[in-house]
């Protein structure tokens, strides 16, 4: 049963593990991000955290940039898996480029499951969403990787991910497909966050038409050669009942500046890692208001216009736009006085 206060500690874990990106995507967010080490880890989260994560069921490094190319990786690699965190499944995100022969070797050798963002079926699409020259290698990574993994028998997850704009749509088909080829476990598909104004042309709600048919065509492709295929909400749904997003029950998420956010799309910070402990937070005011709200159908603001809460919110370009307090009032100002239609600002202080 699902209560505002929780004795239960979360079952995923991410920690913003930061690092200088080898890219250059149309699509980022960008920022100036301090950089996650094998010290920052041993010297905060483990003292902060380590209980809790040890207790997760998975652990992710899914930070701004590369982490697959911080120094000491492999080190790293190693030592969460036999010492730190070695009961836990250990979440990679990457681009796929850093995925050379000893990350290879201790990726299948652990406990890990591996988010790579692709993006792309080809090499000229890939550079230009990335702005590098880096496709084939990626593939030949991957490839290798898919085929260590079922040599070796190994559990490790390869999950490829696929983000929906308008630059890539019309390639999702020939992506599953091969994704498929690759040997991967998993696509997932989810629809760009607007972070600027020069983003808006990218998000797919102004293109629903062929997203549908994009959508369609990929699900019967992924049904042909039995790979899971996860989609966002399609537009059009109707689907009006609000759901009980289980993320302020299950997930916690803390950056490597120790700021704490309760989900990924959250505007807010719900607190500072260090400032308070994790009990401290997990049933701080800020957590209890969120899952009250959930629980009585009057959510919070950052959740009333979710696509997690309410599917059919993806007919609605503010679910389309970050959360982000400041950046969100903007360019919803913006849009307004621009003349796109049925926008308005619901936030207020």
């Amino acid at each position: 049963m699902l209560l505002p206060v929780t004795e239960k500690r979360p079952r995923y874990i991410t920690i913003g593990a930061h690092y200088r990106c080898n890219a250059d995507c149309r699509f980022c967010l960008g920022g100036d991000y301090p950089d996650f080490t094998l010290r920052c880890y041993r010297e905060f989260f483990e003292k902060e955290l380590l209980p809790v994560m040890r207790d997760a069921e998975h652990v992710g490094f899914c930070g701004y940039g590369e982490v697959l190319l911080m120094p000491g990786i492999t080190g790293f690699l190693d030592y969460i898996n036999t010492e730190s965190l070695s009961g836990t499944v250990k979440v990679f995100t990457t681009n796929g480029y850093p995925l050379d022969s000893e990350i290879r070797e201790r990726l299948v050798g652990g406990r890990y499951s591996i988010i790579i963002s692709l993006h792309a079926s080809n090499s000229k699409l890939h550079e230009m969403l990335t702005g590098r020259k880096m496709y084939e290698q990626i593939i030949n990574n991957i490839e290798t990787l898919a085929g260590l993994k079922k040599k070796r028998e190994s559990s490790l997850h390869i999950n490829l991910a696929f983000l929906l704009t308008t630059l890539n749509i019309g390639d999702l088909p020939d992506f599953v497909e091969l994704s498929a080829r690759l040997g991967a476990d998993r696509v997932t598909c989810s629809y760009l966050t607007v972070f600027s104004r020069n983003q808006l042309p990218m998000s797919c709600f102004f293109h629903q038409d062929e997203t549908l048919r994009s959508m369609e065509k990929a699900a019967k492709a992924a049904e042909r050669s039995g790979l899971e295929l996860i989609l966002p909400p399609r537009f059009g749904n109707k689907e009006d009942e609000p759901r009980i997003c289980r993320d302020p029950w299950e997930f916690f998420y803390v950056e490597v500046q120790r700021s704490v956010l309760p989900c990924c799309y959250a505007g807010d910070h719900i607190g500072y890692l260090g400032e308070s402990s994790f009990e401290e937070i997990w049933n701080s005011p800020g957590y209890i208001r969120l899952r009250k709200g959930l629980l009585s159908g009057d959510p919070y603001r950052w959740c009333s216009h979710c696509m997690n809460y309410r599917s059919s919110n993806v007919n609605d370009i503010r679910s389309h736009i970050t959360f982000r307090h400041g950046v969100r009032e903007e360019l919803l100002e913006y849009m307004e006085s621009a003349g796109y239609d049925n926008i308005k600002n619901e936030f207020k202080p």
